[in-house]
């Protein structure tokens, strides 16, 4: 039987969680390439749901490997997945390992892996960053080891080293201009926490866009909280008791998207004709409204592929390079954020 009040959960936990082998498991926490991407992810987030913390592998202390190491916050989110994906095909081209450090946007799981990461055989490391305004001083120990680094994401602690980043507050000023070309004022948007840089880009967009235009917003425009059902569903109900319902919505991803149709189909609303939708979207693969919602597209597969190819070429030269490579999205419109007449 299962122990989930256990502080340190097992991959023999995770197994036990799902009913699977503990090898599979542990290959899967490694991104074998073997294993399906289905059970990778049940894997994933049984792993986030029982707060499983690997420990560094054994085998990285080994000369005999090339290993680089993926510290990441979000085994769930689907630009992570795609990410992960890239970069580990690029690498088992050129016959090294892959090893993921999932730090599940822990600050202090990501100092531990930073100090262990030093003490390793390790080539090189890419670093996904996740918390804006968190110090970030325990990743300079990489680049002072001379450690080759590429950071994916900006903070405002970013280290001198190669960044690539995709510019999602373009990406939200495009969709909210789009929105205001509609004739769109109370235009409404839904984020996370704030730290987040991905979340605080988005607002940094959307402030642009509104300020532009010379309309006005307030806090309840810019809804940030834990994206989660019952708070979407609380802020709409919100709007619509008020009689308050917005022209406009922004999404920061297909699956909020999701939950704001379903909310509109509730209570016999739809868009476009009640409200016009848009969602950030970096899930090559998604299926939700494909066909009829806008999106503004940014990919985890070609930030991933580009992290890897500049983190190769550090290795190979021996040195650490400053550079910062921006991303653009694309904004795609579809029928949920256009008029009808």
């Amino acid at each position: 039987m299962k122990n989930l009040n256990k502080k340190n959960p097992t991959v023999q936990d995770i197994a036990n969680e799902i009913n699977i082998s503990a090898s599979t498991v542990s290959r899967a926490l490694n991104n074998h390439p073997k294993i399906s991407k289905a059970t990778k992810e049940k894997v994933w987030e049984a792993a986030k749901k029982l707060g499983y913390q690997p420990n560094i592998p054994a085998y990285m202390n080994a000369d005999k490997t090339k290993t680089i190491c993926f510290m990441v916050p979000d085994l769930n989110a689907p630009f992570y997945r795609d990410a992960i994906n890239s970069i580990q095909e690029f690498y088992l081209k050129k016959e090294y390992n892959l090893y993921i450090a999932y730090t599940n946007n822990s600050l202090e799981i990501e100092k531990i892996y930073a100090s262990s990461l030093i003490d390793l055989t390790i080539k090189g490391v890419i670093v996904a960053l996740f918390d804006k305004s968190s110090d970030t001083s325990h990743l300079n120990q990489l680049l002072n080891q001379n450690i080759p680094t590429v950071f994916i994401n900006k903070t405002d602690h970013t280290p001198n080293s190669c960044k690539i980043i995709p510019d999602i507050s373009h990406g939200s000023y495009k969709a909210v201009k789009h929105f205001i070309s509609m004739k769109c004022k109370n235009i409404v948007i839904f984020t996370g926490n704030l730290n987040n840089p991905y979340y605080a880009d988005i607002v940094i967009g959307y402030k642009d866009a509104i300020a532009e235009a010379g309309h006005k917003y307030t806090k309840e425009h810019i809804f940030s909280n834990t994206i989660n059902k019952k708070n979407i569903f609380n802020q709409l109900d919100s709007f619509f008791k008020k009689n308050k319902l917005p022209d406009a919505i922004l999404a920061p991803s297909t699956l909020v998207a999701n939950q704001i149709i379903n909310w509109m189909s509730m209570n016999n609303l739809s868009a476009p004709k009640d409200i016009l939708l848009a969602s950030f979207s970096s899930d090559k693969n998604y299926t939700i409204s494909a066909t009829t919602l806008s999106t503004v597209q940014y990919s985890g597969s070609e930030i991933g592929e580009i992290a890897a190819k500049k983190l190769f070429k550090q290795i190979e030269k021996g040195e650490i390079i400053d550079e910062t490579i921006i991303i653009p999205p694309k904004f795609i419109i579809k029928s949920s954020s256009l008029k009808l007449k």
